[in-house]
């Protein structure tokens, strides 16, 4: 047992250094000194505007400034969620039916909406978890510190499964750490769903939950959880949860896995060092600005290492274990089972990274400025829309393309719709390409048709040869100078080309049309003439 005055005991309100800034006379200064006062007086008042902030301005931005959605949000959820299926060929199911629900509610502003609530609810969390460890307004200044990182601002305008996990991840380790202190069943089973639908979300989950158990087993108070119910709760709410996925998977021969497998290769000797070694470095570059942040706000100094808590310390230990531990896991699983690794992959592992830096800053008793915390995250939401609308905008162009937001989707889907129409009779129901163009299109028109990808039947498993048969497909391809005919796979049976149709591209008439070729599969009923 520590001694009274050890500084790996559990802090209080009362044993921690008043957060102090220097403020001098000026009228900006004194205004700082005020904003600083009431956020350490209104902690949580403090979180709900950092949030509410977040939400406006990365909803309302790449909404206003996009013509069209973006590539994920197309074509791993609109295109998918639209058949509501228990599982995709990629993926578990969850993000694509939130995607598909927010564009049916909301329209376009929907899954940008989405996105942001996802990043909200992760705030919160780390909110509510910084709160049982340290007082509030040090669990305020934990939860500014991640708008410093990358993964919270630039990449979360789309909405995929990598954003998707985000909230799930930082639920479960609020439940987790109130499962161990208060024993409580119900905690327990909170965590068990929220692990249940982050494997829902993404198979990545998994390496989470690893974590968990190995901080459980390397805990002694953590331990001792296995000789209650607890745990076994946890375990059967989560199998609960995924019984409807994991028969789907069953009946449809386990494509996920499958194309992971093909997805994944065996890297060379080589590169199973330079594989991990460079997605950790890019996890490191995704924090830079957060570690910056929290040098200026006070929260890291220069005797910050030298005055960590001690060994002792469980907290400090769980937000190291659960903080750092996913992306190292990874790490060492890539390096061994020489997979792939792809740094956005990353986005959920960041969560704690706030908490565990302030956390880590008590026992040297360093003044954290709130105010001066908060002006830089007020800088950033400046500075980081702005960079995002550059990178998505001249990012693209520098390389030759447009960006997947500014596509002429609309006028795609009028002209091809009337066209099949006209060419058959028949309403439009089915279109074969891939899910990006395909998902495009059928993404504006009215009603929605259902995309075949890549006039794939595994891919697209809610497309059978005799609903194609019934219905016909209208098959679309982009026409490059590398390819005028349609990819080898998009060759169907009965298939009669017809052409190509040009598009002029938003917000630029100096760029050539995008040019769409388009072939048809006629509906068996509409193949033959109809008597006189």
């Amino acid at each position: 047992m520590q001694a009274p005055g050890s500084a790996g005991r559990r802090l209080q309100n009362d044993e921690l250094m008043p957060m102090s800034v220097s403020i001098a006379g000026s009228p900006s200064a004194r205004a700082l000194r005020a904003w600083t006062d009431w956020l350490q007086s209104h902690p949580l008042r403090g979180l709900l505007a950092l949030i509410s902030v977040q939400v406006a301005i990365w909803t309302l931005v790449p909404w206003a400034l996009g013509a069209s959605l973006p590539l994920d949000v197309v074509s791993d959820g609109l295109s998918w969620g639209h058949e509501w299926q228990w599982g995709y060929y990629k993926h578990p199911p969850l993000p694509s039916w939130e995607v598909e629900a927010a564009f049916d509610l909301l329209g376009d502003i929907g899954p940008y909406l989405l996105s942001q609530l996802s990043i909200a609810a992760t705030f919160f969390f780390v909110y509510l978890l910084g709160r049982r460890m340290m007082p509030a307004r040090y669990a305020l200044a934990g939860s500014i510190l991640l708008s410093g990182i990358y993964y919270f601002s630039i990449p979360t305008p789309e909405f995929n499964h990598n954003v998707a996990q985000m909230p799930l991840w930082a639920a479960a380790a609020y439940f987790y750490y109130q499962a161990l202190k208060t024993r409580s069943l119900h905690f327990w089973a909170l965590l068990g769903l929220a692990i249940g639908l982050g494997m829902l979300t993404k198979y990545s989950t998994a390496i989470f939950a690893v974590t968990i158990v190995i901080h459980a087993l390397s805990s002694r108070s953590a331990r001792n959880a296995f000789a209650s119910p607890g745990p076994y709760v946890a375990i059967l709410v989560c199998l609960l949860v995924m019984i409807p996925h994991t028969v789907w998977l069953v009946h449809n021969d386990f494509p996920t896995l499958h194309y992971a497998e093909s997805r994944a290769g065996h890297a060379a000797a080589l590169q199973r060092v330079l594989t991990p070694l460079r997605f950790l470095l890019a996890q490191i570059t995704t924090l830079l600005p957060c570690f910056a942040i929290a040098a200026i706000s006070g929260v890291i100094g220069r005797d910050s290492w030298r005055n960590l808590p001690a060994r002792g310390d469980e907290d400090f230990r769980f937000l190291v274990l659960l903080g750092l531990g996913p992306a190292v896991l990874s790490a060492l699983l890539c390096f061994a089972a020489g997979l792939g690794l792809r740094d956005m992959w990353g986005a959920p592992m960041w969560n704690l990274t706030g908490l565990l830096l302030v956390r880590a800053s008590l026992p040297g008793r360093q003044q954290i400025s709130l105010g001066r915390l908060s002006a830089c995250c007020a800088v950033l939401f400046v500075v980081l829309p702005a960079a995002y609308e550059i990178a998505s905008t001249y990012g693209p162009e520098w390389r030759g393309s447009r960006p997947r937001t500014e596509w002429p989707d609309r006028a795609m889907a009028s002209g091809l719709s009337s066209a099949w129409e006209k060419a058959t009779g028949q309403p439009l129901q089915i279109i074969a390409g891939d899910s990006w163009i395909a998902g495009l299109i059928a993404m504006r028109s009215t009603p929605r048709p259902s995309v075949f990808i890549d006039a794939n039947y595994q891919y697209a498993p809610w497309i059978s040869p005799e609903k194609l048969d019934r219905s016909g497909a209208l098959v679309v391809w982009q026409v490059t100078k590398r390819a005028r005919v349609p990819p080898a796979n998009l060759m169907l049976p009965r298939i009669e080309m017809m052409g190509t149709m040009n598009f002029a591209w938003p917000y630029s008439n100096k760029i050539e049309p995008l040019q769409i070729g388009w072939a048809i599969v006629r509906p068996i009923q509409a193949a033959v003439p109809a008597r006189q």
